[in-house]
């Protein structure tokens, strides 16, 4: 983690809409990707986009409930997408995406703590298996262990999403908790300025 320690931590993302207009925020399964896009897109007017809708197409007949696009059709949406001026997307960092990273006005790794982690895992799949929170698949006990195995991946530095984005230190703000989350977003009334 040394790489990211002259990264300076901003009070607020107010500063990224009046200068930058692309933001690509990574980190593993369960540390608020989605819900920090969907709250930064909300507040600044920027398209959002989460990569999993790139990669997956809902099938129920499928056994996880989702199948993957073809590569070619996966690459013509996330083309067509960080093509437009403005955009947040969010992802765990897959290669095949990392043209995003380049292209990146600022690039967001939420690295919370595993415990914390491992426990919105749990509650999520137990949400979505009682029907109480909708997913893109089918939360199954062999989905469980295959979240909770990219989540041990990426504590252990297997995914390499760390050693991917170091190239782009220089546009890598780290969140290592909520409450740092919390102050990248904007005021609502500086939000519209």
């Amino acid at each position: 983690m040394n790489a990211f320690k002259a990264t300076r931590f901003l009070t607020s993302l107010v500063l990224i809409k009046m200068t930058m207009a692309r933001i690509y925020i990574v980190g593993p399964v369960a540390s608020g990707k989605s819900t920090l896009a969907k709250s930064l897109a909300q507040r600044l007017q920027i398209p959002c986009a989460s990569l999993d809708e790139f990669r997956y197409v809902q099938d129920l007949a499928s056994a996880a409930g989702n199948r993957k696009r073809g590569e070619l059709q996966t690459q013509k949406l996330f083309d067509a997408f960080i093509q437009q001026p403005k955009w947040i997307i969010e992802d765990v960092g897959r290669q095949c995406f990392q043209e995003g990273l380049k292209q990146a006005d600022k690039i967001i790794l939420l690295d919370l703590a595993s415990r914390v982690r491992k426990y919105r895992i749990l509650k999520r799949w137990t949400k979505q298996r009682l029907g109480l929170e909708a997913c893109q698949y089918k939360p199954s006990l062999q989905i469980l262990k295959l979240i909770l195995e990219w989540h041990h991946n990426y504590d252990t530095g297997v995914d390499n999403l760390k050693q991917r984005i170091a190239e782009y230190n220089h546009k890598v703000l780290v969140c290592k908790n909520s409450r740092q989350v919390k102050k990248l977003l904007p005021q609502e009334s500086s939000a519209h300025n």
